[in-house]
């Protein structure tokens, strides 16, 4: 990735968290040409570091969100609003939400 990481270490496409996590972000990068994933670097191993930064291209403006261990639920959607959910497809549309809509999802 070219963009400057704001916030933890590049998550790609081919990065997965081994849970529903990855269907969700597979269907935000689909949705929303641009996007840019960041997973929390941790310093110590026992910290949690299932937490997301999302955002569209070069934008400074972020939605995190916070998954179950091994992407698995619940999420925390958090942007301009909060949202809690243990649907993937709920944690999609506040994605869609935060970004202001998601085209045909």
């Amino acid at each position: 990735m070219s963009e400057s990481l704001i916030r933890g270490k590049a998550w790609g496409p081919a990065d997965r968290s081994g849970g529903p996590l990855d269907d969700v972000l597979g269907g935000a990068r689909r949705a929303l040409p641009g996007l840019v994933v960041e997973r929390l670097q941790v310093t110590r191993p026992g910290d949690d570091d299932n937490v997301y930064f999302l955002r569209v291209g070069s934008g400074t403006g972020y939605v995190q969100v916070d998954s179950g261990p091994l992407g698995q639920a619940p999420f925390t959607v958090e942007g301009v609003t909060r949202t809690d959910t243990s649907d993937p497809a709920g944690a999609l549309a506040a994605f869609c939400r935060e970004f202001g809509g998601c085209g045909d999802l």
